[in-house]
């Protein structure tokens, strides 16, 4: 594939470590192992605090700030407009400035952002503040991190991307921690501290993150030449190496974006409202998030068989299935009005969530393949972010002129279900290579013109 542009992908990286002979290197525990260890602690971080945490600060800013829901669903909604305009820059930045240097200024302006929040004295500079979170989360956060994987795995990307999204889970223990602190202690004193923790612990996670396994002379999955690249299923991974004017052609490009946008709609809204939602049928707000929790913790098992039956039954299939369950769920919590709904809503979109979370990410791998990934990905947020970007003002509209959320969360279980026809029209490449018979692909990898 060209990428569009000359020159060595290594030469564009920050100080790569020292480059380890095979046979020393495989006497350990492979490098890209390390790395999932540590991103699934970096989104452990990033979920407790904001992804998921963040809902437990809406009503007590709507409170501080004699607000209403509509107005605190603005700071969600700029998120994700800020995710989508500067993710076509991101990729770019990721590719050139290599992962480390980036994600240590994300953590930075991340933790900063926290302090800006517990300082902040009206609803404008909350927004401010909200947006620097953001732009921190968004540097430090998902793009760069699922880049390094897909550059490290191949045969166990799915595997891979399941356990760093495993920290979505174990972050979601931490919400009620974080909800009982800022009912507790304080919302401000609460997110100053967080702002100083995720600094401290952020930035040795960032220094880990070396973008490519040629680095340390292997191949991905700590394969040497000569191993057969092989994911066990119709759909191989692909090195493709398709341009970036091609792929932004293509038909898989858009059907993607739009179908990541229907499926994540719902938890657009539900990032913001879950939480005031379960408060209006009667759960105490504590107890409210602690469901929240539970939610993003049943998510675990759907991202650990999600991976696995994506990798044996292909992945467009069961990602189609977990859109349709997350619409039903949805449908479930707008009638719900007892616990034992509210719970079969919070398993049902819980797993179908991570299933869905987890197999995005890698149907966007298997189509794009590795080199280009960063800039594609950062590409499609734009088009991912159209209906997530509306989805928590729309549900708090609802709500302000109605009194209720039911119509709001029916029309975006509907957009979330229909999602899994949008991904009808992707066609995943069949590709099965061997460096041993195909010597250039591993030269391609290292040095791309």
């Amino acid at each position: 594939m060209d990428s569009g542009e000359s020159g060595s992908i290594v030469e564009n990286e920050e100080d790569p470590p020292p480059r380890k002979s095979q046979g020393e290197y495989r006497s350990g525990i492979f490098y890209g192992w390390w790395i999932v260890a540590v991103s699934t602690l970096a989104s452990t971080i990033q979920s407790a605090f904001f992804n998921i945490g963040a809902q437990a600060l809406v009503l007590p800013i709507i409170r501080e700030f004699e607000t209403t829901r509509t107005a605190v669903s603005v700071a969600f909604s700029l998120r994700r407009l800020e995710g989508g305009l500067t993710g076509p820059l991101e990729g770019y930045l990721i590719h050139w400035m290599g992962p480390r240097p980036y994600m240590v200024t994300g953590w930075i302006i991340f933790g900063l952002g926290f302090i800006a929040i517990g300082l902040c004295q009206n609803i404008y500079q909350f927004y401010g503040a909200f947006l620097m979170v953001t732009l921190g989360q968004s540097v430090a956060g998902f793009l760069p991190i699922v880049t390094v994987l897909v550059n490290w795995f191949d045969k166990w990307r799915g595997r891979a991307i399941a356990i760093y999204q495993l920290g979505g889970s174990i972050g979601a223990l931490l919400v009620p921690v974080f909800a009982w602190s800022i009912l507790n202690l304080g919302w401000r004193e609460t997110t100053i501290g967080v702002g100083f923790l995720v600094i401290v612990l952020g930035v040795p996670i960032a220094l880990m993150m070396h973008a490519h396994p040629e680095d340390y002379g292997y191949l991905p999955d700590g394969a040497q030449p000569g191993e057969e690249i092989d994911n066990g299923n119709d759909a191989q991974d692909v090195y493709v190496n398709e341009s970036i004017l091609n792929a932004l052609k293509s038909r898989n490009f858009w059907f993607l974006g739009f179908a990541h946008s229907a499926g994540i709609t719902a938890w657009g809204a539900l990032q913001v409202h879950q939480i005031p939602a379960l408060v209006d049928i009667g759960i105490p707000e504590l107890a409210a998030a602690g469901i929240v929790s539970y939610t993003l913790v049943i998510s675990a098992f759907g991202r650990l068989a999600g991976g696995f039956l994506g990798d044996f039954l292909g992945t467009k299939k069961i990602t189609a299935a977990a859109f349709i369950f997350q619409g039903i769920a949805v449908m479930i919590l707008a009638f719900a009005d007892t616990n034992a709904e509210v719970m079969i809503f919070a398993t049902i979109f819980g797993i179908a969530f991570g299933t869905r979370g987890t197999l995005m990410t890698v149907l966007r791998a298997e189509v794009f393949g590795r080199q280009n990934f960063s800039r594609l990905a950062g590409l499609m947020d734009p088009v991912s972010s159209l209906s997530v970007l509306i989805a928590p003002i729309f549900a708090g509209i609802i709500f302000d002129t109605s009194g209720s959320y039911q119509f709001a969360f029916l029309v975006l279980a509907v957009v979330n279900a229909l999602g899994a026809l949008l991904l009808v029209g992707i066609t995943v490449p069949n590709r099965q290579q061997q460096y041993t018979e195909n010597p250039e692909v591993m030269d391609r990898e290292i040095n791309p013109s």
